[in-house]
């Protein structure tokens, strides 16, 4: 039989420990019938945001298919900026021909 750790124990005033007590539990054993269940408490922390439990892998999905996006737009754009810049260039072909071009051609 172990022992529970010093860094774990839980304080004879604490409620669930009062509650074991009275439902038969003896310090020191584990939980369940044959005492081989868990010898110290769940650890837990202060969650101080009001974020779901699966909030973090959301964000994290989010996160990725934010910057997905952004790469797609960032392509688009580029493809445009380019489209853009032919279309001037021809635009300006066309204009220093109709310029330099002689009339009776």
């Amino acid at each position: 039989m172990a022992v529970s750790s010093s860094l774990t124990t839980i304080n004879s005033s604490n409620i669930g420990f009062r509650l074991l007590k009275k439902q038969g539990w003896k310090e020191g054993t584990g939980l369940g019938i044959s005492e081989q269940g868990r010898l110290e408490p769940v650890a837990t922390y202060v969650k101080n945001n009001k974020l779901g439990l699966g909030a973090d892998k959301l964000q994290k999905k989010k996160l990725r298919s934010e910057t997905k996006e952004y790469r797609l737009a960032a392509k688009k754009r580029t493809k445009m900026q380019e489209l853009e810049k032919r279309l001037q260039e021809k635009e300006f072909e066309r204009a220093f021909c109709r310029e330099f071009w002689p009339d009776n051609v």
